[in-house]
């Protein structure tokens, strides 16, 4: 009886690891998929004011052409 309870425990053990590596996988392509969707929502709130910022300093260079 001893042996058999030996085995058990390992086995337990063995899937108490191996549990606890799935986790950490899952927990960590869950992290790398909200750094790429925060990513994304910086760039497709930012690349609009960048737009702006390079138009207001084309206009800004023509007037200089112009007045200089």
């Amino acid at each position: 009886m001893t042996d058999i309870q030996d085995r058990l425990a390992e086995i337990n053990r063995r899937a108490g690891v191996a549990q606890a590596a799935r986790d950490r996988q899952f927990f960590a392509l869950v992290g790398y998929h909200l750094l790429v969707i925060v990513a994304s929502l910086f760039l497709f709130v930012s690349i609009p004011s960048c737009n702006e910022g390079i138009r207001q300093q084309q206009l800004a260079n023509q007037e200089n052409i112009r007045h200089g």
